[in-house]
C-alpha cells in the first residue's frame, strides 16, 4: 500500500468545483494508498470529514490574511501566489514527517503548495495545477506581476521528480509552451449528487453558481447584473448558489424579486438541473470551469463566453450557448429552446463521454 504525502491549500469538500475534486481524489485514493493529509483552513470553515481510516490528518493550519501577508513579505522575491502558504514551521513539521514515514509520493495540490516540493528532490510528486498561472495572469496583472508568475511557476513544475497534471488538453499545450514541460490531463471527478441530479422539468429560471470570493465568479456576476438584468423580463427566476457573496451585493439585489441569494447549498444538482440554464460570464481566470462541466452534467445549457467554455470538448457545443455582449445575452436567454427530452439525452451522452482519465490509475500504477 503506497503511502502519500498530501498537501492542499483547502478543506476538502464540496464547497466549490476545487475543493470537490480535492474530496472526491482522496475518497478514492484512499480505498488503495494510506494518506496523511495535511489542509489549510479559515476560522469559519468546517474540519474535513475522513471517509476511512486509511486518511490521517497530520497537520491543520489555520490561515488569515495576516498569515498570507506575512509570508507574501517574507518572500519578496516571488510572486505571492507561491508563497502566502508558504511557512518555514510547516516545511519543518514536513521535513520531519519525511523522515519519519519515507513517502511514495508528495502529492501538491494547487500552484499554492508546489514551492514545499522544493526541498524533496528526491521524493516523486504529482502538481495539481487546477488553473495554469502564466494563462491566468496573462488576462491580469501588471509586467511585473507577469514577470514573477512565468519565472516561478516554471522554475516549480521543473522541480525533479515531478509530473504536472491539468484539466485539459489546452492547458497541456500552455505548460508545453510556456515551460517545455510534459503534463498529463486528469477529469474532474463527478459525484453521486450531480450522477443523479436527471431534468424533471424546466423552471423558468437561471442560476449563478459558484465561491463568490473569487474575483473571477464575482466579477462576472456583477456584470451581469450592471448590464444585462435591467433589460431582462421580470418573469425569470435568478438564483445565486455559493458562499461569501460580499454583503453590499447582497443588499443590492434584496428588493428584487425575483432574484434570490441561496449562499451554500449542500446538494444545488437537483436546482441546476432543472434550471433554464447556468450563467457564466467570465473576463479573468484560466482552465477548464468545474461550474460548467457540472451543469452539462446535469443535462442543463450553459450560456457563457470563450474563457467559460475553455478546454471543453467541442462534441458538447450544443448545450454552451456562446455569448459575449449584454445583447447577446439577452438573445440566449430568450431563445432557449431545449426541451426535456433532449437534456435527458444530452445528459447521458455527456456522462458516457466524459472519459475517465484519471490521476488515481497514475497514482496507483507508478
Amino acid at each position: 500500500m503506497k503511502h502519500i504525502l498530501f498537501l492542499t491549500p483547502f478543506v476538502p469538500s464540496n464547497r466549490a468545483g476545487g475543493e470537490n475534486f480535492t474530496r472526491l481524489l482522496l475518497e478514492k485514493l484512499s480505498q488503495s494508498c494510506k494518506i496523511d493529509l495535511i489542509y489549510f483552513l479559515y476560522k469559519d470553515d468546517p474540519l474535513y470529514e475522513k471517509p476511512n481510516s486509511n486518511i490521517k490528518v497530520v497537520g491543520l493550519i489555520e490561515n488569515s490574511m495576516f498569515f498570507k501577508l506575512k509570508h507574501a513579505v517574507l518572500h519578496p522575491l516571488t510572486h505571492p501566489m507561491f508563497t502566502v502558504r508558504f511557512s518555514k514551521f510547516l516545511l519543518t513539521k514536513i521535513k520531519e514527517l519525511v523522515v519519519e514515514n519515507h513517502y511514495d509520493l508528495l502529492y501538491l495540490d494547487h500552484s499554492q503548495m508546489f514551492l514545499y516540493g522544493k526541498f524533496f528532490p528526491e521524493i516523486p510528486k504529482v502538481l495539481m495545477s487546477h488553473d495554469v498561472m502564466v494563462q491566468r495572469f496573462a488576462r491580469s496583472g501588471n509586467w511585473l506581476s507577469k514577470k514573477m508568475i512565468l519565472r516561478g511557476e516554471g522554475n516549480l513544475m521543473r522541480m525533479p521528480n515531478s509530473t504536472v497534471f491539468t484539466f485539459s488538453e489546452k492547458d497541456c499545450e500552455i505548460v508545453r509552451d510556456a515551460y517545455g514541460v510534459d503534463s498529463r490531463v486528469t477529469n474532474f471527478f463527478l459525484d453521486e449528487t450531480t450522477e443523479n441530479a436527471v431534468p424533471q422539468k424546466i423552471e423558468k429560471r437561471l442560476v449563478f453558481f459558484g465561491k463568490w470570493n473569487r474575483a473571477d465568479n464575482f466579477d462576472g456576476l456583477k456584470w451581469f447584473f450592471d448590464n444585462v438584468y435591467e433589460k431582462l423580463s421580470p418573469d425569470f427566476q435568478i438564483l445565486i448558489i455559493g458562499k461569501w457573496l460580499p454583503e453590499d451585493f447582497q443588499k443590492r439585489i434584496k428588493p428584487s424579486n425575483n432574484v434570490e441569494y441561496l449562499g451554500f447549498v449542500e446538494n444545488p444538482y437537483t436546482i441546476i438541473a432543472n434550471s433554464l440554464a447556468t450563467l457564466s460570464p467570465l473576463f479573468s481566470g484560466a482552465g477548464v470551469k468545474v461550474k460548467v462541466v457540472e451543469s452539462l452534467a446535469c443535462g442543463t445549457p450553459v450560456i457563457g463566453n470563450e474563457i467559460s467554455f475553455e478546454g471543453i470538448s467541442s462534441l458538447f457545443s450544443e448545450f454552451m450557448i456562446r455569448a459575449d455582449s449584454a445583447e447577446e445575452y439577452l438573445k440566449a436567454i430568450e431563445n432557449i429552446s431545449i426541451d426535456l427530452n433532449k437534456r435527458k439525452q444530452f445528459k447521458q451522452t455527456f456522462m458516457d463521454n466524459y472519459k475517465n482519465q484519471s490521476i488515481v490509475n497514475f497514482i496507483e500504477e507508478m
